[in-house]
């Protein structure tokens, strides 16, 4: 059994449909309808040979059997150079293949930007993109696919890829419902993560809204209007993008949580959960400031460089139960020293009947400073 719709026959039929270009829109494609059980037929009897050379041999050029059918049918003969896409033609259908190909790149780059940073300011740029996008899409619309197919840049790249093309054409063909589906939801998806982050992104649900139901609307369709590939290879693009984003910005959330953890209660925390004051691993409770004399200075107020009072612990002694206790926090230094003890009135520790708790609060330097001169 053959191919449905052959390249080779594709190929010719594109050929056939700008020989007739100067034909009103409705009969070309009413000729095109007509014909091609024909071109089928040859094809299926070239088998793997079905080119467009092959068939060529068998029909004549495509511009010739155009002109056989044209005759055939009583329609006037075409204009001076009507069978070639005059300059201006071929250059608007190259414009429009190009601002396809650069735009997609470019929702390639937003979608992933967008769902990688959960930005939805980045979608700013599609300010940009879309008009171009549905300039081009309009004017291949409104003249069809033929003058592209024509170009000599399409017509080699075609002729390289044709065969893997056919047989991945029809593998994507059974799976098309259930992926514009899939994009319509992911979508709404993206949309609700982006105003969940940010409330401000609802300014651009109808960007969402928009791709949403043109992915519903004409990515079916485009497997039998080629005209709708300006619409739906962009939306296929970005959904694909967005969600590869978003893959990577889950994954990078991930890791980050789980080798971040094990630091947040020993680098810059105290033992109460509040911001601590560390030397290397050693949580500092006191700092001693001396001239450059060596002589100690006194109600020194400690601040970071960019002025933030460096706040830790203050300790001092509860009478009641004469143990340490905390009284705020403050960035005034040194603290008074907290000594704790537990003895008798001579002095002696002799076991537990004698044993009285104490706490007391010195502000003596515990040690002297050699400043180096």
């Amino acid at each position: 059994m053959s191919t449905p719709n052959p390249p080779a026959v594709r190929a010719y039929l594109a050929r056939v449909r700008t020989a007739l270009a100067d034909l009103p829109a409705a009969e070309v494609d009413e000729i095109v309808e007509d014909v091609r059980p024909h071109l089928l037929e040859i094809a299926e009897g070239l088998g793997e040979r079905a080119t467009v050379e092959a068939m060529t041999e068998q029909l004549g050029s495509p511009e010739s059997y155009a002109a056989e059918v044209r005759a055939a049918g009583d329609y006037p003969p075409p204009a001076e150079g009507a069978g070639k896409p005059k300059g201006s033609r071929r250059a608007a259908a190259r414009l429009s293949l190009w601002v396809l190909v650069l735009g997609v790149g470019a929702l390639a780059l937003v979608g992933f930007a967008v769902g990688s940073e959960f930005d939805a300011d980045l979608l700013a740029a599609l300010v940009v993109i879309v008009p171009a996008l549905a300039a081009a899409g309009w004017y291949v619309w409104s003249k069809g696919t033929g003058p592209v197919a024509e170009l000599p840049e399409v017509r080699r790249v075609w002729s390289g890829v044709s065969g893997r093309a056919s047989s991945l054409a029809a593998h994507l063909r059974t799976m098309a419902p259930a992926w514009w589906v899939l994009c319509a939801v992911l979508m709404g998806l993206s949309a609700l993560l982006l105003v969940i982050r940010n409330s401000a992104a609802i300014l651009v649900l109808p960007v969402f809204v928009g791709v949403a139901a043109l992915a519903l609307w004409a990515g079916p369709r485009s497997g039998t209007d080629r005209r709708l590939l300006w619409a739906s290879v962009p939306v296929s693009v970005f959904v694909l993008a967005m969600g590869a984003g978003m893959v990577g910005y889950l994954a990078s959330s991930l890791e980050g949580s789980t080798t971040e953890y094990p630091y947040q209660y020993t680098s810059n925390t105290s033992y109460d959960g509040e911001p601590g004051l560390f030397y290397g691993d050693e949580q500092l409770e006191n700092v001693y400031v001396f001239d450059a004399d060596g002589k100690p200075l006194r109600d020194v107020y400690l601040y970071t460089e960019d002025g933030r009072p460096l706040t830790v612990p203050r300790y001092g002694c509860e009478e009641s139960t004469q143990s340490r206790i905390t009284q705020g926090r403050d960035n005034r230094f040194p603290r008074p020293q907290i000594e704790q003890g537990g003895y008798d009135d001579e002095g002696n520790y002799n076991g537990y009947n004698a044993y009285r708790p104490s706490c007391s609060e010195s502000d003596e330097i515990p040690f002297t400073a050699a400043i180096p001169k």
